[in-house]
């Protein structure tokens, strides 16, 4: 081999393995505050980049060494058949962009986030050796412990960065409160292990780490945490009594003390009051989740309903008592677990695909821990190491969500698995003339492409977010022509996006208000009226554009309701698209207050606007009393829909119930003195709203997962509502 061969291969091994090193250091750490997804969507991006960096830089080390050294298990086979399955999920998902890219869905279950983990465990696997993993564990506590303070600082109220967002104490770099639990727990059996048998300077490293997990731990005192803890401890004191000879078994104390401690707050749940009020999160209860996802694998049963795509299952699939409480307008974008998530998203395949992979590796690491009698201590004690926590993190899944740190975590721990159980790489050499070569090439050609097309494409997404929530940002500082522009950008540069169109017609029509209250009671110019007509349009096409992108997101129909709902007499047969529109969203989200409401909003005003005399002024109050009759049979205590249903007894003659409603209205209400006013009216006998102003049209709301707030509430739950504590 040439020098010239030999530092190009020297650099090809450089960037393969350090890209690998960053991923590890980075990817718990990383986030940025110009996208509306601050964490995982940005976590994603790193992680695409990093990963096509190495993996390039990877195989063109092979073609210039012309030697491909690789570690095959027939773990990497339950791998494949894992992602296979999670490409048929999304090939088959009811909204195929959103599960193949994530946001404006969940980024971390997106099909393009897994490629770029499933890509990070088979170079982690490969490039390694027993010296990296461990050099990499290093890394991975560093980045642990840095991660782990920032979540202590916040939960203790001392925010160390400015943003606005983060100026709270649900706010960390790993992701939500519990996932920050999680991981601390995750990481526990790996770093005590490792602290029993690790040389005097390393002990520091991991005495550090248990301590900031002790502190984060306690802090965040979720029980659902405290219960990994447990699982976690009971493992290290197991292995411990049985392999005595490993380890100084005055460490076992550790272990002991964790669990005596997750005993104490589980059984006690004491309040420290110097800490002020905990971060709890709501969530899906998991009888609530399971009753969804068994609904939605009966509609999809082998594919489920597609990678992140749990909120359109919660939607139409979610109990009807779920609208009685005070979250009804929430849309829960997970499921109370990974288990119970995975099921309704990648159906009964990668739910099986998934728990194989998981039961295979702990078998094999188990059979080689117990067997193997030439491996040296210290790889035994890492092998348990990495053992005991990927058990750990599997139990976790049971109990909570995942996010891409976690997911990394998962494969990080897989990969090291694979590592100390082969014991030699198989090496295939590459001649000059061989089909080995020939296809090696086709792969770094395919790579290249493939790469540097994702990579690009990503970038432009990237971009349009960034403009979306630099539109977003000047919306609520009231510069609506100007956060226009940047959504109008957004969208353009990112046109698969029905997220960007919704937001879209919803701030065009912002615009036509302020255009009519401009203009006032003055004539309008040619201008402005070519303006106000321009404004229409646009509004009518964005909405229908969003449900012509994603027709199965009740959001798009809702919104594009909404705008037709409010362009009565500018707009022919608005009424009628209107209806449509809350028609097709009733469909998807059958059990929704909001959704009758509004169609018995739109039934009302063409009732007032239908003559007299006409036929049809009585069944469009028929199908009003219906429709408001239904969202109110769902949420008695829905005012708006008692509000509408006392105007359309006002309208239909029947007084007395006009005023039955009103005054249940009044009783949730008491500080509203229009209702007095309406109830002043009607028992006089005159039209309820003679002298009132009716309020404006209830706008639609967002659902959860696709919020445009910058740093959204961790999901909220009902019945079916459970804190996590």
């Amino acid at each position: 081999m040439t020098r010239e061969s030999s530092f190009a291969l020297k650099v090809c091994d450089w960037v393969a393995k350090y890209s690998i090193y960053a991923a590890i250091f980075l990817t718990p750490l990383f986030f940025l505050p110009w996208t509306s997804e601050v964490l995982d969507f940005n976590k994603q991006a790193l992680l695409i980049f990093l990963a096509v960096v190495s993996f390039f830089a990877w195989v063109l080390g092979v073609l210039i060494s012309g030697k491909l050294e690789l570690n095959i298990d027939k773990i990497h086979i339950f791998v494949g058949v894992l992602f296979l399955a999670y490409v048929l999920s999304t090939v088959f998902s009811v909204y195929r962009y959103g599960s193949f890219w994530g946001w404006p869905q969940i980024t971390s279950e997106s099909l393009l986030s897994i490629v770029a983990i499933f890509l990070f465990y088979f170079l982690a696997s490969n490039i390694f050796s027993k010296k990296d993993i461990f050099t990499s564990t290093i890394v991975l506590f560093f980045s642990a412990i840095i991660a782990e303070l920032i979540g202590a600082f916040q939960l203790l109220g001392w925010f160390i960065f400015p943003a606005t967002f983060s100026k709270s104490v649900l706010f960390n770099t790993i992701g939500s409160v519990g996932s920050l639990g999680f991981f601390a727990a995750i990481l526990l059996p790996l770093s005590v292990l490792l602290l029993m048998s690790a040389k005097k300077w390393w002990k520091a490293l991991f005495i550090s780490e248990i301590v900031v997990s002790a502190v984060v731990l306690f802090l965040i005192n979720y029980t659902i945490v405290w219960w990994v803890v447990i699982v976690s401890a009971a493992l290290i004191i197991v292995l411990g009594s049985l392999k005595r000879d490993f380890f100084d078994t005055r460490w076992m104390a550790l272990p002991m003390f964790f669990l005596a401690i997750s005993l104490f707050f589980m059984l006690l749940s004491p309040q420290v009051s110097w800490l002020g009020q905990r971060a709890n999160e709501v969530f899906l209860s998991q009888g609530a989740s399971a009753k969804i996802a068994l609904q939605s694998i009966k509609e999809r049963p082998i594919f489920g309903s597609g990678l992140g795509t749990f909120a359109y299952d919660f939607s139409k699939f979610k109990d009807p008592d779920f609208s009685k409480s005070s979250l009804w307008s929430a849309t829960f974008n997970r499921g109370s677990s990974k288990f119970l998530n995975d099921l309704a998203t990648t159906g009964i395949l990668g739910i099986l695909a998934f728990w194989a992979l998981i039961v295979y590796s702990v078998f094999r690491a188990v059979k080689f821990l117990i067997k193997e009698k030439e491996i040296n201590t210290t790889h035994w004690i890492l092998l348990a190491g990495f053992s005991l926590a990927f058990i750990t993190q599997a139990v976790t899944y049971f109990l909570y969500n995942s996010n891409v740190v976690l997911d990394m975590l998962l494969f990080f721990l897989l990969a090291g698995i694979v590592i100390f159980i082969t014991q030699e790489k198989k090496v295939y050499e590459l001649k000059s003339s061989s089909l080995a070569t020939l296809i090696m090439t086709f792969v770094f050609t395919l790579v290249f492409i493939f790469g540097l097309g994702i990579v690009i494409l990503d970038g432009q997404r990237y971009t349009a977010e960034v403009n979306y929530y630099k539109g977003l940002v000047e919306l609520q500082t009231g510069k609506t022509d100007e956060g226009a522009q940047n959504l109008e950008i957004a969208a353009s540069q990112n046109p698969a996006s029905d997220l960007y169109f919704r937001q879209l017609s919803q701030v065009y029509l912002l615009q036509l208000q302020n255009e009519v209250q401009k203009v006032g009671t003055a004539n309008p110019t040619d201008d402005e009226k070519n303006r106000m007509q321009a404004l229409v349009a646009n509004a009518v096409n964005a909405g229908k554009i969003a449900t012509d992108i994603n027709p199965k997101n009740v959001s798009n129909w809702s919104v594009r309701g909404y705008v037709y709902q409010n362009l009565f007499g500018v707009v022919s047969d608005a009424g009628t698209w209107a209806a449509n529109s809350y028609d097709e969203a009733s469909k998807l989200d059958p059990n929704n207050p909001y959704i009758f409401a509004q169609q018995g909003n739109v039934n009302l005003v063409s009732a007032l606007r239908a003559t007299t005399e006409s036929d049809q002024k009585d069944q469009f109050l028929s199908k009003a009393k219906e429709q408001l009759e239904k969202a109110i049979n769902l949420n008695p205590n829905y005012s708006d829909a008692l509000y509408l249903l006392g105007l359309v007894y006002d309208q239909s003659g029947q007084k007395d119930k006009a005023i039955e409603e009103f005054t249940k209205l009044q009783q949730l209400n008491p500080q509203n003195t229009d209702i007095s006013k309406v109830l002043e009216n009607l028992k006089a006998g005159k039209s309820a709203l003679q002298s009132t102003t009716p309020p404006p049209a209830t706008p639609p709301a967002e659902s959860s997962s696709e919020s445009s707030v910058k740093n959204p509430p961790e999901e909220t739950e009902e019945e079916a509502t459970k804190t996590k504590k």
